[in-house]
């Protein structure tokens, strides 16, 4: 294994961890809910954070494999990415975050598809 894909599985899996660790979502001002709930919000700088690590991470991956083509790289990254978004979206209960991630994740196993056969240009 090359220094890209270390580096590369280092910063995806950091994006990853630091979601577990430090969700994007926060309280605001102890302010309640007529249903009960807590009134929350997004830590906007944090979620940034998180996936860039995750995108940067996924593309240190894909630089440091020899794929066929740009389309099969491309949709391995839709895949590697989309999938580490879903996965902070969905612990962080962000359900915008967790459907950009899935949406991403299928056009990307589209792409990916389409871009392994042997006509792709």
């Amino acid at each position: 294994m090359n220094g890209r894909k270390v580096a590369g599985f280092a910063l995806y899996f950091l994006g990853i961890a630091l979601g577990i660790a430090r969700p994007p979502v926060e309280r605001l001002a102890c302010m309640k809910l007529p249903s009960g709930e807590v009134s929350k919000g997004i830590n906007t700088p944090l979620l940034l954070i998180e996936v860039s690590l995750i995108m940067v991470g996924a593309l240190f991956v894909g630089l440091g494999h020899r794929f066929k083509n740009r389309h099969e790289l491309n949709g391995w990254l839709g895949v590697a990415t989309g999938l580490g978004i879903a996965f902070v979206g969905g612990y962080a209960r962000i359900t915008e975050l967790f459907a950009f991630g899935v949406v991403l994740t299928t056009l990307g196993l589209f792409v990916y598809k389409i871009g392994g056969r042997e006509d792709a240009r």
